[in-house]
């Protein structure tokens, strides 16, 4: 993963950021937030910010983006979220629920009681109370919508893979940028090129506990004692401007008071 500062308007070099030779197979570039295409082979950011390349583990795809630390997130599809149920309306067959969508430029979003694994018949549908925290991912968002569709399956094996209800455990902010970054480390092949690991890898090592990352600046952190998920959404919170050695020393100060 890189970064460098670009303004609206500033052209991309894709030639510097992606190694064309690296493999036989072409490379693929996805253009992420804040990148816009300019037909037939340019690509301009359309915000100021840090201009992020992320490879994939195969190294055949390429995610270009503009990550803005501060502010709101934008829906886009496919961006996992954290939200809480708030309403829910229509009938028995079709039901929705309304979701709250903190730090998110659409502070709604909508979910159909059958957008979820199993979830064919009216029986299987699970019943969400209000205050109940759910990971979805967007599945359609446009200024017709108004609000972003969120779906709870995996869109590649229709099966649950951890989205759904989130049953226990805390929910806390982080910023958007921080949230981008975590998912990007989770998927990528940033550990292997930088042989650093993040934040939640070194918590990882010593403790044991659930996280889910929403893109909106939120994480969800569970495990068998309220000691360990305060010190987890500690460290995560105040390491994120800290250098790495920094950070590693953080962490290892919360760990130490965590168990006297």
């Amino acid at each position: 993963m890189s970064a460098s500062i670009v303004l609206p308007g500033d052209p991309i070099p894709l030639e510097s950021l992606i190694d064309f030779s690296s493999s036989e197979a072409e490379p693929t570039i996805q253009l992420g937030p804040g990148t816009l295409h300019i037909p037939p082979s340019t690509v301009v950011p359309i915000r100021a910010g840090a201009l992020m390349t992320s490879s994939s583990k195969s190294a055949t795809t390429t995610t270009i983006y503009i990550d803005t630390p501060t502010g709101r997130y934008t829906p886009a599809i496919h961006d996992v979220v954290i939200g809480t149920v708030t309403s829910r309306f229509g009938d028995l067959e079709k039901a929705y629920y309304r979701i709250s969508l903190p730090s998110c430029t659409s502070p709604q979003g909508i979910l159909s009681a059958s957008a979820f694994a199993n979830a064919a018949s009216r029986k299987t549908r699970p019943n969400l109370a209000p205050g109940t925290v759910i990971y979805a991912r967007i599945s359609a968002t446009s200024l017709a919508l108004g609000e972003p569709e969120l779906e709870c399956f995996d869109e590649k094996t229709g099966k649950e893979a951890g989205f759904g209800e989130l049953k226990g455990g805390m929910v806390a902010d982080i910023s958007v940028g921080l949230a981008r970054r975590l998912l990007l480390l989770s998927s990528s092949s940033s550990f292997q090129d930088t042989q650093k690991m993040s934040v939640v890898d070194i918590l990882g090592q010593s403790l044991a506990f659930e996280i889910a990352v929403g893109r909106n600046g939120r994480i969800w952190i569970n495990s068998d004692n309220c000691a360990t998920t305060v010190a987890v959404i500690r460290a995560i919170q105040e390491t994120e401007d800290l250098p790495y050695l920094e950070m590693q020393e953080h962490v290892a100060k919360i760990l130490k008071q965590m168990r006297k």
